[in-house]
């Protein structure tokens, strides 16, 4: 029996991010909870993971508490479908009910598994005639998919934070579009070496800059970086992941936080750039 197209794909993203894990079916093995039970109304899980995230960030916010735990969240969630539609021009189905999540120790999700296979392609996909597909009419239908579907399913987990946790919504909106715009700056960069600065802005333009989407925030842009002959490109981040925050971190930010200023976060990534020679 030849594999399904989504693991294919899935396998690939794998390939290029060795971090990655997801699958295709029901699992039957770890700490494994679907997103609708995870957010559900008066969730044990969710409880434990607010007070969790109260006590490692060392705060009362609501709005930092929801924002860590939706980062926490929503990496590999991003990651899959983003990645299947540039390595495949695919796009699986992110309805909650078709995603089941695990958690690693500190409680952040490390693995996504999709309960069906069903998905999105074009009409050249040479599995386009697979039982699961559905075939769109273009590239440009098929990113509109990816985007309604990254929104509708990160829309509700911002709803249930804002009823649960009582996060305001604008700002883990920010979070999702600056993931959204780091992934897809990453993951171009590294499916293919040679793409251009001008590739990846049109593919921001076309993903994230449509007027109507709550992923389109002026704040989040990308800056390239030159090292000999290396040049690379990244997020001009709007967002921040709190690390300061942890006692390990001893205020220390990360490298792309925007609290860093620009001239020393640049300093930093070029001395990156550098070690990689």
């Amino acid at each position: 029996m030849s594999e399904h197209p989504l693991t294919q794909s899935l396998s690939r993203i794998n390939q290029v991010e060795e971090y990655f894990k997801a699958r295709l079916g029901v699992p039957d093995d770890g700490d494994w909870l679907e997103p609708t039970t995870l957010f559900a109304h008066s969730s044990g899980r969710l409880n434990e993971w607010r007070r969790e995230t109260a006590k490692l960030l060392r705060t009362k916010s609501r709005n930092m508490i929801g924002s860590s735990i939706l980062q926490c969240y929503h990496w590999p969630v991003i990651v899959a479908p983003i990645g299947c539609f540039l390595v495949d021009r695919r796009v699986p189905c992110l309805s909650p009910d078709n995603l089941q999540v695990r958690l690693g120790e500190e409680g952040e999700v490390e693995e996504v598994a999709f309960v069906t296979g069903r998905f999105m392609a074009l009409p050249n996909d040479p599995a386009a005639d697979h039982p699961d597909a559905t075939v769109l009419h273009n590239v440009d239908t098929l990113r509109d998919y990816l985007r309604t579907s990254l929104e509708t399913h990160l829309g509700w987990v911002i709803k249930q934070l804002g009823a649960e946790i009582g996060s305001k919504p604008h700002s883990l909106w920010l979070d999702v579009a600056d993931r959204c715009a780091a992934t897809l700056i990453w993951l171009m960069q590294e499916v293919d070496a040679d793409v251009t600065v001008d590739e990846i802005e049109r593919e921001i333009e076309a993903l994230i800059r449509v007027p109507v989407s709550p992923l389109n925030h002026k704040k989040i842009g990308f800056f390239t970086l030159t090292y000999g002959e290396q040049t690379h490109t990244y997020v001009d981040r709007a967002s921040c992941c709190y690390w300061y925050r942890y006692e390990e971190a001893e205020g220390d930010c990360c490298t792309t936080c925007p609290r860093r200023p620009k001239q020393e976060r640049d300093q930093i990534l070029l001395k990156y750039l550098a070690e990689g020679e």
